[in-house]
């Protein structure tokens, strides 16, 4: 059997007369599905989806037209070829049948050989965009793990200078997924934090201290607490690392500037990389946010900007929150790591005052995650 035999096709007219000499023109070469009804077509489509609709515009209760918009409005059904099937020259609707998603039209009464043209023509047109799609997918989940790889890595080149961080990068990345998988359950965070939008903080969060590498190693590595010169040069971390995505990001910019992608005759192809494109300055844009205001406080008293309550981006208020817990709950050459009640309890106190009080609470309401994803933590160092 032929690749092209393997094609489904849904007819959908009302006249059956139309259905059955479709059934004699393409039975042989595709397999058929006939609907003499838009309801009776959504029906099919609930359950199955064919490589290419032909689709009657003149229907009695529910026309081509009003299929067309259900079909489009539904994900599943959305990228479906739909070729309009017409005994009419009307632009209006033609017009009003391409806005709506059509990719062709064919005449009634049926001509053998255009309709097979067309057809054929569109189903090839559909199997090069998915296989464009695959192509797309597929270089994304590359990207995606390069990036995983380089957050880490960058990650663990600023730990291995600072010699008193003991995986302090690793653990709040921990500690922040956790915190994220209980914020995307909750109003209002839920619409905001979608599988996507997480999947970019957790990649970012390694990298929100990688200004420390161009913090001195003699204020890096002090084994006391820092004197006030000192503590202002470590605060420029939160500068030097939101100058570095900053710059990659305007070099991005630059790159796509000068890009040939947007000439191309594949709207949706284009559309497709321009997601994933924007997908990837997104990640840019906040682990630029995460690496400059992470030392933020609620009531405008951090650094390095001053900002305060909802000024400050949702990724850095939620990064704080957790940042701070794993430095209290870690052993410094300067203190001895505190337990988690004790942690706690000052995260409460500091609500409102260093913390998003709302984000407080729900960090609070985990507390047995939290304390067991630590204890996990203190076996690993044993």
């Amino acid at each position: 059997m032929s690749e092209t035999a393997q094609k489904h096709i849904l007819v959908v007219d009302d006249v059956p007369s139309n259905l059955k000499y479709a059934q004699k023109l393409l039975g042989d070469r595709y397999k058929l599905t006939l609907a003499s009804s838009g309801a009776q077509a959504l029906k099919f489509l609930g359950k199955v989806i064919p490589d290419l609709i032909l689709l009657d515009v003149n229907m009695p209760e529910m026309d081509g037209c009003d299929v067309l918009s259900a079909l489009k409005s539904d994900q599943s059904t959305a990228n479906i070829p739909v070729i309009i099937l017409t005994a009419e020259v009307d632009s209006d609707m033609e017009l009003r049948c391409l806005e709506l998603g059509a990719v062709d039209f064919i005449r009634k009464p049926f001509v053998t050989a255009i309709m097979l043209s067309r057809i054929e023509t569109q189903l090839e047109l559909s199997g090069y965009r998915h296989h464009l799609e695959e192509m797309v997918d597929e270089k994304t989940a590359v990207i995606e793990r390069l990036q995983d790889v380089m957050s880490y890595c960058f990650a663990e080149l600023v730990e291995s200078r600072d010699g008193t961080t003991g995986g302090h990068i690793k653990n709040t990345t921990r500690y922040f997924s956790i915190f994220l998988d209980e914020l995307s359950e909750l109003d209002p965070y839920k619409d905001i934090l979608t599988p996507s939008y997480k999947r970019d903080l957790v990649r970012a969060a390694p990298l929100h201290d990688i200004g420390k590498i161009g913090i001195n190693d003699s204020v890096l590595r002090k084994e006391s607490v820092l004197d006030e010169k000192e503590f202002e040069h470590m605060k420029t971390h939160t500068n030097i690392g939101g100058d570095t995505f900053l710059h990659i990001f305007s070099s991005v910019e630059d790159s796509a500037n000068h890009s040939l992608l947007g000439a191309s005759a594949f709207d949706k192809i284009y559309d497709t990389m321009k997601i994933v494109e924007d997908s990837d300055t997104s990640f840019l844009h906040i682990a630029r946010d995460m690496a400059l205001y992470h030392h933020e406080r609620w009531n405008g008293t951090g650094y390095p900007s001053g900002i305060a309550g909802e000024d400050i981006p949702l990724c850095a208020r939620i990064l704080s929150i957790v940042d701070v817990y794993d430095a209290l709950t870690s052993k410094r050459s300067y203190k001895d790591a505190f337990s988690h009640e004790k942690a706690m309890q000052i995260i409460t106190e500091d609500k409102g005052v260093f913390f998003d009080p709302a984000l407080t609470d729900v960090f609070i309401s985990i507390s047995d995650k939290i304390e067991e994803c630590l204890r996990t933590k203190e076996q690993r160092a044993v």
